[in-house]
């Protein structure tokens, strides 16, 4: 009862410490370090006084002679001494925030130098345990397998200590690069003196801790480990249902008067592969005219028949299991197979209907359009070839441009730094992004022509040789392309098919997914240019045709169920495609943001004490790391003011330096490449500016007509401003010109493509 004013008086001020604290994870760390210290050195204390005969004489009382007595016991003084000064220094140095997990396993490696001598020693020095290992050891191995067993635990130890030192001394010479050449323009604006925090340039230190970050960037095989482990399934087709349908298909063909037998089949997760070989003088479209009634005898609507089968003088049924399995991205690409791919844009695409990996590669497609209905899979495709790709390049090597006209699927790897700019969500700067992706291309076909190389690959060998910077690929994923077609037009049409036909060479190259497969989303053009296709499940025949030139695609299973064209050739495999879940996205993509927000904090915020871990873990979690990549966002003044005071109240910083550094990270969040300093990403509203001379005077009051009646033509011009049919006519192609109204289409009037409020912005010059 003694002790409780005592406790009482400790929690308190233990309780008000907390209330004060903005970071309580910092806090409760320092209050545990700080009471494993004082319980140590109070041990410490109590062994060097310990007297089995004199328990009053004891500084630590009678607790601390109960614990010496227990702790020199066991272990003897000269373990017992070290484990509490171990205990006390770690605990100290995590108090002052200078603890390094390096340096704690050095200890332990101390200590378990010193048990290995102890096993040597006599009590006290040596304790009950070290005893009975010396017993244990003597018995059975005798004094030389002690002695062996001694020396190789002193010897592992020692390696635990030095190892990394001898990692320093085995690295190669030239592994640490000098910092890429574009960063290096950025270095060349110097700090004027006297300049405030708000518009200081960034400075060398920051740029050059940024540019170093390969070194320690994350490796992404690791990141595999996030992904969910296959469940191990016990459900298979038995070999009495696989007869049963081979025996059923033979008996249904029989009853139309065709002869033949199935001559094999291979079960696969989701369906199976009859192959069946008809008698000589059967016609392949009397088989596949019975599809239905094939259908009918199977109880199952979704039966495909492929005649023949490539390579094969067969026919092949796929008929659906009666129980699916689930095919795991964490399946294949724990393979060798994906591991020992050449290409850095291989991908891991599914399994095929005898449940064989199958794996694709970007740059010999060179483009891919994806292609089916809402909850098909096609977005879980889009998941699986960029989380393949991550898991397989470090962001020197491959860069992604996302497009997102949704703002929802592709926003989850928002912050990643194999992103070149951040996820792309409005149309019109989607329109501004592929046309100065044009440009970047041809900038690179100059910078092939001066060093006399064909493509990237050759281009990149040679730079490397001279020690130059080499150049990464670059993937422009799009997810929902008829959404752009419908309120672009021809606009956008334009340089995706100039990237299509001239970008394989320079390392860009497409992916292109649209949920609605019609003749005026894909078009000739697209069809063209975009030989390698894939088609998940689709509501028609005709949407199938459209897609894959044939049908099929009606008939597939949903849920990564797939019909893919292979580079090459165009005969259709059919693959199941893997799943990677929504969380599992989201857990990749948090890593990778937490690993460059530690590189970039250390750069921008380097004298932050604290637990650096712990503070982005907290930052994130509230979603404040987005105010340091775009500013376009919902409630971006919101969020960036509970960063600023998040930020503030960490670092004990003022308001006016964290905006200013918060600016600064913003603005080189995601590291240029050469091409994107040459030809910088302008904003598309700048080219809407209207300026007086420039264009015709009834211009604006021919954009408010065309607005308001919401559509445009020269004939609705002519009518309400008393306009001729030639200057009506020219009007029109201005508004075109200027981005109001879209292209022609036919004879349907032009779509107008702004609202009234935005006429206000556009014409805010005139005049």
């Amino acid at each position: 009862m003694e002790l409780v004013p005592l406790l009482v008086i400790l929690c308190f001020t233990f309780y008000l410490l907390y209330l004060s604290s903005s970071n309580r994870v910092f806090l409760v760390e320092r209050i545990v370090s700080l009471f494993i210290s004082a319980v140590f050195l109070l041990l410490f204390l109590s062994i060097i006084s310990f007297s089995p005969d004199s328990e009053l004489a004891n500084l630590g009382g009678k607790i601390g002679n109960s614990a010496a007595k227990f702790f020199i016991g066991t272990l003897g003084y000269i373990l017992s001494i070290y484990l509490c000064l171990m205990l006390i220094i770690y605990g100290f140095l995590i108090f002052i925030n200078k603890s390094r997990k390096r340096f704690l396993i050095e200890l332990c490696a101390v200590f378990v130098m010193l048990f290995s001598i102890s096993i040597f020693l006599d009590p006290p020095l040596s304790g009950k345990l070290p005893q009975e290992i010396s017993a244990l050891l003597m018995n059975n191995i005798g004094i030389a397998g002690k002695v062996i067993f001694s020396v190789v635990l002193l010897g592992i130890a020692i390696l635990i200590v030095e190892l990394p030192k001898l990692s320093k001394k085995g690295k190669v010479k030239g592994e640490v690069k000098e910092s890429p050449e574009y960063l290096q323009r950025e270095k060349q604006p110097q700090e004027k003196e006297g300049s405030t925090p708000a518009n200081q340039k960034i400075s060398k230190k920051i740029i050059a801790s940024l540019s170093q970050y390969g070194k320690d960037y994350i490796n992404p095989l690791s990141l595999i480990n996030l992904l969910k482990i296959p469940e191990l399934s016990d459900v298979v087709e038995s070999k009495q249902e696989l007869e049963k349908n081979k025996a059923q298909i033979e008996e249904k063909l029989r009853e139309f008067g065709i002869e033949g037998k199935v001559v094999n089949y291979y079960p696969g997760p989701v369906v199976t592969r009859y192959e069946y070989e008809p008698a000589p003088g059967v016609k392949l479209s009397r088989i596949s005219a019975l599809s239905d009634d094939i259908a009918l005898r199977m109880r199952s609507n979704a039966i495909r028949i492929v005649a023949p089968l490539p390579n094969k003088g067969l026919v092949g049924f796929e008929i659906p299991n009666k129980y699916r399995k689930t095919v795991y991205l964490r399946s294949l690409v724990e393979r060798d197979e994906f591991l020992n791919l050449d290409s850095p844009l291989a991908f891991a695409l599914g399994v095929d209907t005898a449940g064989n990996p199958v794996y694709a590669d970007l740059t010999s497609m060179p483009h891919l359009l994806i292609a089916g209905s809402t909850g098909s899979g096609k977005s879980v495709c889009i998941n699986t070839i960029i989380t393949s790709i991550i898991f397989r390049n470090q962001p020197e090597k491959v860069r992604f441009i996302l497009i997102d006209p949704k703002r929802i699927e592709l926003s989850l790897y928002e912050g990643i730094p194999h992103l070149l700019l951040p996820v792309v969500k409005d149309r019109k700067l989607a329109v501004d992004v592929l046309k100065k992706a044009v440009k970047w291309m041809d900038y690179r076909y100059k910078l092939f022509a001066r060093e006399g190389a064909r493509d990237i690959e050759s281009y990149n060998e040679k730079i490397r040789n001279s020690g130059g910077e080499p150049i990464p690929y670059i993937v422009i994923i799009i997810d929902e392309f008829a959404d752009l077609i419908i309120t672009t037009g021809r606009e956008i049409e334009e340089p995706l098919a100039r990237l299509a036909q001239m970008a394989r060479a320079v390392g860009i190259h497409l992916v292109v997914a649209t949920q609605r497969p019609s003749v005026d989303v894909i078009t000739g053009m697209i069809k063209a240019n975009f030989p390698v296709r894939i088609a998940f499940k689709v509501p028609s025949r005709v949407d199938s045709k459209t897609i894959l030139d044939e049908k099929g695609a009606e008939k597939l299973l949903g849920r990564g169920d797939m019909l893919f064209i292979p580079p090459g050739t165009s005969e259709l495999l059919r693959l199941h495609g893997p799943l990677i879940s929504e969380e599992e996205t989201k857990k990749i993509s948090r890593a990778l943001v937490k690993n460059y927000l530690l590189q970039i904090f250390n750069a921008f915020f380097g004298e932050f004490s604290g637990n650096l871990d712990n503070l982005i873990d907290e930052f994130m979690d509230e979603n404040l790391f987005m105010p340091l990549i775009r500013m376009d966002e919902p409630g971006f003044e919101e969020l960036e003011a509970r960063a600023q005071e998040f930020l503030g109240d960490a670092l004990e910083n003022n308001a006016e330096l964290i905006k200013s550094k918060i600016a600064q990270i913003r603005e080189c969040y995601y590291r240029k490449i050469p091409e994107m300093t040459e030809i910088p990403l302008g904003q598309p509203e700048e080219k809407m500016e209207i300026r007086e001379g420039d264009w015709d005077p009834m211009l604006e009051e021919a954009a408010k007509a065309v607005v308001l009646e919401g559509k445009a033509s020269a004939t609705l011009l002519q009518r309400r401003l008393k306009l001729g049919f030639a200057r009506a006519a020219r009007v029109i192609d201005q508004l075109e010109q200027i981005g109001i109204i879209g292209p022609q289409e036919g004879t349907k009037p032009r779509k107008v493509l702004i609202k009234l409020d935005d006429l206000d912005r556009i014409f805010k010059n005139k005049g």
